[in-house]
């Protein structure tokens, strides 16, 4: 009985923390898509300010592909400035969280010899519970793997913001850009 218990114990854990890892996998990509959707939101709104600017660019002869490569390069610069604040932010959590080291106490009652838990029949003692715990002690790993993913991601995402913003300013009619008030 009490290995069945312990193993009950034991597969609950393990689910748990499956179930724990899957929930975060997840929720770090639902933030990481409304990060760039943010980004390209953001970069859109800087090229609707700078109409009059790149109206004039393209009156003097710059070509689509070059505005695009500027905007795109703007926002690279902002990926990495705003990968390398992420980075040491996320390593600032981690160190935290290390330091901190969370714990989490599960127990679990096992039935002495009376199949019950707590005290049997007339007080004869049978039956007693022994609670068996676990701690499990909280902790954020750091891989290589994972920093530079996570300075890549914010790099790409950039890049990609940058490169479609840079697109809405190349398709502006010169004329219309001139005219408009920023």
């Amino acid at each position: 009985v009490r290995d069945q218990l312990a193993s009950s114990v034991s597969g609950s854990l393990s689910s748990a923390s499956s179930l724990i890892s899957n929930l975060g996998t997840w929720l770090s990509v639902v933030v990481l898509l409304v990060a760039l959707a943010l980004a390209v939101l953001f970069t859109i709104s800087g090229v609707a300010r700078r109409t009059r600017e790149f109206g004039t660019l393209k009156a003097i002869g710059w070509s689509n592909g070059r505005i695009v490569r500027q905007v795109a390069g703007e926002s690279l610069v902002q990926g990495l400035i705003g990968g390398a604040v992420g980075l040491v932010l996320g390593l600032g959590g981690i160190l935290l969280v290390n330091v901190i080291a969370p714990t989490v106490s599960v127990g679990a009652a096992t039935a002495g010899p009376g199949g019950q838990g707590g005290q049997g029949g007339r007080g004869g003692g049978f039956g007693q519970a022994a609670a068996q715990a676990t701690d499990i002690v909280l902790h954020a790993p750091l891989t290589p793997v994972v920093i530079v993913a996570a300075v890549g991601i914010a790099v790409l995402g950039g890049v990609l913001a940058g490169a479609f913003g840079g697109w809405r300013a190349a398709h502006l009619s010169p004329a219309a850009a001139l005219r408009s008030v920023a």
